[in-house]
């Protein structure tokens, strides 16, 4: 796929396979509206339209363009990027998806679009070593991309082999299961989930406290940093309870779960971006006295595996000027 194909994709298509519905259809299927896939919001602020024979879109509360822009906006990454991310995303089908004058010829409704259930498949699940070509990829990916230690990425990760239905194609990444026995997956091209999406909750051996991640790469940022900079901080985080929100729409299910576990202390890692900081507010206004915030050891990036990957950064281009 190239750019000019990737801009004539079907945006409703992509959003309904990211887990996306549309709260409000007008103009006869020509303009949908959607809660943005960028942040939590109660109110619909993104719409797609289409217009000149393509979809574009705008989001009140960040910008708008192509389906190419959104990609990259929605990936955070280049072109290239975005491009193998739709790749994978839209499979080999891609001909039938673009927004030409036949697709569209009835009206785009929410029962007409294909869910992420529909498209992707689990195959196997294997441990996460380095013992195989996939296995030594996922791990490549984690450490030089990610900056994660591979030892504790094999510890709370697993290899997921799923496969595209529409394709028969079989891809691998690193995934982590929720409470809703789905995968969350992430490779070096693409981030889903297979089966259902939920929170992930990790039992420590030790009771009364929690860490609460929004992704899982921001926990085991946390766990390599710490294993660095502080062993104790690294065991404690080890040996009590952690929840991984998966995503922050699951904010009031994270309120939900913490009421319900009667934690005397509950830390927070969440994003500094305005949802993080929304659903930090919303936890220390419900747990006020219990809430701890560690976001500011990475005050300066949005998330703690910006971090890691910038001290990673900085330590390969310092041996590099050696």
């Amino acid at each position: 796929m190239n750019s000019e194909q990737a801009k004539k994709l079907s945006l409703p298509d992509i959003l309904a396979r990211l887990g996306h519905q549309p709260v409000k259809t007008l103009k006869g299927g020509n303009e949908l509206w959607y809660k943005s896939p960028f942040r939590n919001e109660v109110d619909a602020s993104f719409h797609t339209s289409f217009l000149g024979g393509k979809w574009i879109w705008n989001d009140f509360g960040d910008k708008g363009g192509t389906v190419l822009d959104f990609a990259m906006r929605y990936y955070n990454t280049e072109i290239k990027g975005a491009l193998s991310y739709l790749d994978q995303l839209m499979g080999s089908n891609q001909q039938s998806l673009f927004s030409s004058a036949s697709a569209r010829q009835s009206p785009i409704t929410a029962t007409t679009l294909a869910s992420p259930e529909e498209t992707l498949s689990l195959h196997k699940i294997n441990r996460l070593t380095s013992d195989s070509f996939n296995g030594r990829a996922l791990m490549q990916y984690l450490t030089e991309k990610r900056g994660i230690d591979p030892v504790i990425a094999s510890k709370y990760l697993v290899e997921v082999q799923y496969r595209n239905n529409e394709t028969g194609k079989t891809y691998f990444a690193v995934g982590i299961k929720n409470e809703q026995e789905g995968y969350e997956i992430r490779n070096a091209y693409f981030k889903s989930s297979l089966g259902k999406k939920g929170v992930t909750i990790i039992k420590g051996k030790r009771k009364g406290e929690v860490a609460v991640f929004e992704g899982f790469m921001d926990f085991l940022s946390a766990l390599t940093y710490y294993q660095s900079v502080d062993l104790g901080k690294f065991q404690h985080l080890v040996e009590h309870d952690t929840l991984i929100m998966n995503s922050a729409s699951f904010h009031l299910r994270t309120k939900e779960l913490l009421k319900a576990s009667n934690y005397t202390k509950i830390s927070l890692y969440l994003d500094n971006d305005n949802t993080g900081q929304n659903i930090k507010s919303m936890l220390e206004g419900e747990f006020s006295s219990i809430t701890l915030d560690h976001s500011t050891i990475y005050s300066d990036y949005k998330d703690f595996n910006h971090l890691l990957v910038s001290q990673s950064t900085t330590g390969k281009n310092n041996l590099n000027h050696r």
